[in-house]
């Protein structure tokens, strides 16, 4: 079962999810435990002007973990991150929110929901047998990807991939984190960013190929996730910022 406490999704039914869920286990020809990830992901841009308030919270969330007794044993929960989530959510909904006391508002946002790809579940697979552990800390956009397509299960890369950070230690930054079995990846992307009419979003465990890597193992990057996204997000250089927020929810059947 899907859930996650706390945190209302707008025009998102449950027999949407039920349909991707049952779609992707016929389709699944990798994994066989019927363990089956789906993502919420968010693309957006901030003008600059509310960038360090932007900033500040998702640094905020790097340091919200806290262990939590549930059912007899503790359980590692993230409160900021959910309210990160809530914040989102607020703003696909055309709403302010009060970050530190300013009043602020994405210039644009969209939202997506699918699958992801079948490389993330072969990563969960190969670290239960102790052979894969590296993390999902480099996020991506791009705008190759036609807006309103549904990105394949069999996806490695992004369809046109402009850039990509390390979420910790790359300037602007963002966050990685987990609540439950949930987890988080939130990107902040440069104002210097060149113009883009952005339409896709991904995770990966390496930079991005051909940018330094100097042995085999950091060229052959694993991907996360892949969203494509309902519409573009337009980003203008020096006027705003963009930025991504890749939700994974794990569930079983």
């Amino acid at each position: 079962m899907l859930t996650q406490a706390d945190v209302i999704l707008h025009g998102i039914t449950a027999d949407m999810i039920q349909d991707i869920v049952q779609q992707a286990w016929h389709d699944n020809k990798v994994n066989k435990s019927r363990y089956l990830s789906i993502d919420f992901s968010y693309l957006y841009t901030f003008y600059v002007k509310d960038l360090p308030f932007v900033r500040k919270f998702t640094d905020s969330i790097n340091q919200g973990s806290q262990w939590v007794p549930e059912g007899g044993r503790k359980v590692l929960r993230n409160p900021v991150a959910v309210e990160w989530h809530k914040y989102l959510e607020t703003w696909f909904m055309g709403r302010y929110v009060n970050l530190y006391g300013r009043p602020v508002k994405p210039k644009q946002i969209t939202r997506s929901c699918d699958r992801v790809p079948n490389e993330f579940l072969e990563r969960i697979a190969r670290s239960f047998a102790g052979q894969d552990f590296n993390t999902m800390v480099y996020h991506a956009i791009g705008d190759g990807a036609n807006a309103g397509s549904n990105p394949s299960p069999n996806d490695t890369a992004l369809d046109n991939e402009i850039a990509r950070i390390h979420v910790i230690l790359d300037s602007g930054g963002g966050a990685l984190s987990v609540d439950g079995t949930t987890f988080y990846s939130v990107a902040n992307f440069p104002k210097t960013l060149l113009h883009a009419d952005l339409t896709e979003s991904g995770i990966f465990d390496k930079q991005k190929p051909g940018t330094g890597a100097t042995d085999v193992a950091a060229v052959d990057d694993v991907m996360g996730d892949h969203s494509i996204f309902p519409e573009k997000i337009e980003h203008e250089q020096g006027v705003d910022a963009p930025g991504s927020t890749i939700i994974i929810y794990s569930c079983a059947g």
